[in-house]
C-alpha cells in the first residue's frame, strides 16, 4: 500500500471518529480517549470539541478535555474545563483526582489536596490519588501525614514503586534514614533500573555516613543517567570522604565547575561553580 493510500485511509478514519461525535457521543468519546491515549492529541480534541457543540455541559467531554488542554500545558484553561465538568456531575471522582493534578502543577496545594480526598472518598482505593495526596502534604511540609498517604497507598498495592520512592524520601525528611532505606530497597528490588531511588538511596547511605554504600549507589544511579549532577556531586564529596581525591574532584568538577587550588604546606582545593 502507497504512503497516500495508508494518509487517506487514516484522514478517513479520523473523519469518521469525528463524525460519530454527532449522532453517538458514547462511541466518539471512545474513539477520542483512544486518540489521547496514542498521543494523538488534535484528533482527540477535534471529537471532544464536537461533542461540546451539540451537548455543552457534557461532563466526560470537558473532563477529558481539560485533561488533554493539561497535556498541551495550559494549566488554567485545564483546570477551568475540569471545573466546569464538576458542576455537572461532582461526584466524577476521576476528575476530582485530576483537577488535584493540575493545581498542584500551578502551585495550589490546599486546593489540590482538597481535591484529592474528594477523589477519595468516591474511589477510596485509587492508589494513585493517595501517592500524590502524599506528594502535595510533603511539599507543604506535613510529613507524617504523607507518609501516611503513601503507606496506604502501598497497603492496596506494595509493588507500587513510585510510592516506596516518596515514602523513603519522607521518612529521609524526618531523619528516619534506615526506615528509608528499606523503603527504596523495596522499590529497587521491584525495579531495579528506577535511577531516582539509586539517587535516593545514596541520600539515605550519606545520611548515616555509609559512604562507601552510598558511591555504590551514586554510580549505579549515573550509570542509568549520566549527566545527573546531584548524583555527580555528592559521589564526589563521598569519594573525598572515602579517600578517593582524584576520583571525587573528578565528579565534583563535572557538577560545580572549576577547582582552585591553594597552596602552602597544607593545599586545599575549593569549588568555583559556574
Amino acid at each position: 500500500m502507497s504512503r497516500r493510500k495508508r494518509r487517506e485511509e487514516r484522514r478517513e478514519s479520523n473523519s469518521a471518529d469525528v463524525n460519530s461525535a454527532i449522532t453517538d457521543p458514547g462511541q466518539a468519546l471512545e474513539n477520542a480517549v483512544e486518540h489521547q491515549g496514542a498521543g494523538n492529541l488534535e484528533a482527540a480534541e477535534e471529537i471532544y470539541r464536537k461533542v461540546l457543540a451539540s451537548e455543552p455541559s457534557h461532563p466526560i467531554a470537558l473532563h477529558f478535555l481539560g485533561v488533554l488542554t493539561f497535556q498541551q500545558g495550559d494549566s488554567l484553561k485545564a483546570a477551568e474545563m475540569i471545573r466546569e465538568a464538576l458542576a455537572v456531575a461532582p461526584d466524577y471522582g476521576d476528575a476530582h483526582h485530576n483537577l488535584g493534578k493540575v493545581l498542584q502543577e500551578t502551585g495550589e496545594l490546599d486546593a489540590a489536596i482538597a481535591s484529592y480526598r474528594s477523589a477519595l472518598s468516591f474511589n477510596p482505593e485509587n492508589i494513585e490519588a493517595h501517592n500524590l495526596l502524599g506528594t502535595a502534604l510533603q511539599e507543604m511540609g506535613a510529613l507524617e501525614p504523607a507518609v501516611d498517604c503513601y503507606q496506604q497507598a502501598l497497603g492496596f498495592e506494595p509493588a507500587y514503586t513510585e510510592a516506596l520512592n516518596n515514602l523513603g524520601n519522607a521518612l529521609r525528611m524526618l531523619e528516619r534514614p534506615e526506615e528509608a532505606i528499606i523503603a527504596f530497597l523495596k522499590a529497587l528490588k521491584i525495579e531495579p533500573d528506577f535511577f531516582e531511588v539509586h539517587h535516593n538511596l545514596g541520600n539515605a547511605y550519606q545520611d548515616m555516613n555509609r559512604l562507601e554504600e552510598a558511591v555504590e549507589c551514586y554510580h549505579q544511579a549515573l550509570a542509568l543517567n549520566p549527566d545527573f549532577e546531584e548524583s555527580q556531586r555528592n559521589l564526589g564529596t563521598c569519594l573525598l570522604g572515602c579517600g578517593s581525591h582524584q576520583e571525587g574532584l573528578k565528579y565534583l568538577q563535572q557538577s560545580c565547575g572549576v577547582i582552585e587550588f591553594t597552596s602552602g604546606d597544607t593545599p586545599e582545593c575549593r569549588l568555583l561553580h559556574p
